[in-house]
């Protein structure tokens, strides 16, 4: 049982890992043809047909919302932070030119989650998860590494964006993975969906922007609000149900070798030896945290389980 458990949260993460490296190209893609809170409309009000279609067809519709006076402001905490975190990053995939610098800078997440973890939910690694924690970690780095040694030309436009949305991100998932059995995956998604919906709307009524898309941009839409904010989301949800969510972003660290590969696919961009080796020092990092971890009884770093 235990076995299955861990088995269904890691592949949940790696789809998740997936489909956050598909928001990356897809997301830029729209934001050439639109402003942020055009795009809030479209991606998120997709999004929120889907996460309320499969709420309705699975019938958890009215077992969701009974909840606690204080899950409600846990609820509204999230949401409030989710706001930041997630019209952070794409206000930095609309200014920097290049997703992998984005990717780059956001690697700080896994670390500062795994940090998170350990302080806050007491989470644990034996020694060799523990190597493989910073195996990863080091890849992750390498796989979006540029050769420049000038900070201005890495911290260039938008990097603070990146930076404010990872810390928020880190935040998130830490209160997401803190009280998951109380607020369910579902009620996450959706709160998560339609936050930002109203946003992204109150914001464009404040503006001048106008409300008017193309079908090229409605098309792109509806396919990335259904891999992102609804796939994408529920897969991380319901990974943290079944593996502690440091594994979880240890995990979704893969996205960045992901970006990597989907940009040669795509973009004919070459990758250099160092984001090779470091994608698959990530990918051996993964292998040591997840492979047998439920078996592994030797020591522990800080206090054991």
């Amino acid at each position: 049982m235990i076995k299955n458990t861990l088995t269904k949260g890691y592949a949940l993460a790696i789809l998740s890992a997936f489909t956050a490296a598909n928001t990356y190209f897809t997301s830029k893609h729209i934001l050439n043809l639109v402003t942020v809170f055009q795009f809030g409309i479209l991606w998120f009000g997709f999004a929120l047909i889907y996460n309320s279609a499969y709420i309705i067809f699975t019938r958890k519709f009215r077992k969701l919302f009974i909840l606690p006076v204080k899950a409600y402001f846990i609820l509204a905490l999230f949401a409030f932070i989710e706001i930041i975190a997630t019209t952070s990053f794409f206000i930095a995939i609309k200014l920097m030119e290049n997703p992998a610098i984005v990717s780059f800078l956001g690697n700080i997440s896994p670390a500062l989650v795994t940090l998170l973890a350990m302080l806050l939910l007491k989470e644990r690694f034996n020694l060799k998860e523990g190597i493989g924690v910073i195996i990863a970690i080091t890849g992750v780095f390498f796989v979006s590494f540029r050769w420049s040694f000038k900070l201005d030309s890495l911290f260039v436009a938008g990097s603070e964006y990146v930076l404010l949305s990872a810390m928020a991100v880190s935040i998130n998932i830490i209160i997401a993975k803190k009280f998951i059995h109380q607020l369910q995956p579902e009620l996450l998604s959706i709160t998560r969906v339609i936050s930002l919906l109203l946003f992204s709307l109150i914001a464009l009524l404040s503006s001048t922007q106008k409300f008017g898309f193309q079908s090229e941009t409605v098309l792109f839409a509806m396919y990335g609000a259904f891999i992102g904010p609804f796939l994408g989301a529920c897969a991380q949800y319901y990974a943290l149900k079944y593996i502690p969510v440091s594994k979880v972003v240890i995990i979704q660290s893969s996205k960045s070798f992901m970006i990597l590969l989907m940009a040669f696919v795509l973009l004919g961009l070459w990758p250099l030896w160092i984001q090779i080796a470091g994608g698959v020092l990530t990918i051996a990092g993964i292998i040591m945290v997840t492979v047998n971890s439920n078996t592994q009884t030797g020591k522990h770093l800080g206090i054991a389980n």
